[in-house]
């Protein structure tokens, strides 16, 4: 067992899991596929399963999964939609920050008022003759 695979099944992964019993040499191919797989040519489209020859068990699994899978589609939309408008909130956040800044420093007239004092008179050099 490579250090991979040993690696992911420690991981519990089923994702990972599965795409490594994909790449094992105990897949069947597609010859040998149950009758109520639909074969198709191009190897690189999964076989489509016909669903009126599944067991009831299994066409229960596969509503309950696709129920949560759509349960799990409809939240990861709605985590997108928040992170948007956070994103945007604190885009709009640091611009206001940012032109409140501007203004505020425009408006500043503490230094207008401030006279430059007249520098100290200079002793003259004396020349020595």
């Amino acid at each position: 067992m490579s250090s991979l695979s040993l690696f992911v099944t420690r991981l519990r992964l089923p994702l990972f899991r599965r795409c490594l019993a994909t790449q094992s040499s105990n897949v069947t191919s597609r010859n040998n596929l149950p009758s109520n797989v639909r074969q198709s040519n191009d190897p690189t489209v999964m076989p489509l399963l016909n669903t009126n020859e599944l067991s009831e068990a299994e066409q229960i699994y596969i509503k309950r999964f696709e129920e949560r899978h759509m349960r799990n589609v409809d939240r990861r939309q709605r985590e997108r939609r928040r992170a948007r408008i956070i994103g945007l909130s604190f885009g709009a956040l640091a611009i206001a920050i940012y032109v409140y800044t501007i203004v505020r420093v425009r408006q500043e007239t503490f230094l207008d008022d401030f006279s430059i004092p007249e520098p100290p008179p200079q002793k003259k050099a004396i020349e020595h003759e």
